[in-house]
């Protein structure tokens, strides 16, 4: 019986790395897309796919049962040099053409890694949960929440539509990219 197969968008920083490391030790085979990937493929399970999700998943990488859509800059766009219009596109435009390749293929789930960044300072006064609505206002937040919209909305009747709100991450690997400029604290004093 072969392996379950499993796309991962953004597998290339250290989030989407970790994942897919973690899904190849469950026997998962990983198709890890990303322009740009930290580290050369040292897990035979994961293959990496160098593309602009923006443009669309490659027509080689057929259909897959589970989606991971980890891709995006979390870096400001100020910081970037960039207008807030193209932070938009730059994150936005990938998640569509991850929507598009999975209206095609009609996976069991898709998966958006999205933040707890999405919250502002005066959410909840005690105890934090993603029943709190949210009210963050950086071009991160408000992008977050507006990707958590697309795919709760955008997916088909027969993909099971999930949103997870990850919060401030840090481990073995992280490194900073031009996605993603700043590292955790940890990291830092690891350093």
């Amino acid at each position: 019986m072969s392996a379950r197969r499993i796309l991962i968008t953004g597998a290339g920083g250290f989030v989407g790395r970790a994942l897919a490391l973690g899904f190849a030790d469950l026997g998962w085979a990983v198709v890890a897309l990303d322009r740009l990937f930290d580290a050369a493929p040292t897990d035979a399970r994961i293959r990496q796919v160098r593309c602009e999700l923006a443009d669309g998943v490659p027509q080689e990488v057929g259909p897959v049962p589970v989606v991971v859509h980890g891709a995006w800059i979390t870096t400001d766009p100020e910081l970037l040099d960039v207008s807030r219009d193209e932070y938009r596109r730059d994150n936005l435009d990938p998640l569509i053409a991850a929507l598009r390749y999975a209206a095609m293929g009609a996976p069991d789930a898709f998966v958006f890694l999205s933040s707890s960044g999405v919250f502002g300072p005066h959410d909840a006064s005690a105890g934090l949960t993603d029943t709190d609505e949210p009210t963050g206002v950086s071009p991160y937040a408000m992008l977050k929440r507006l990707g958590e919209r697309h795919v709760l909305e955008g997916c088909g009747p027969t993909t099971a539509p999930h949103v997870v709100r990850l919060g401030y991450l840090f481990g073995p690997g992280e490194a900073a990219r031009p996605t993603r400029q700043r590292v955790s604290l940890v990291a830092s004093w690891s350093a």
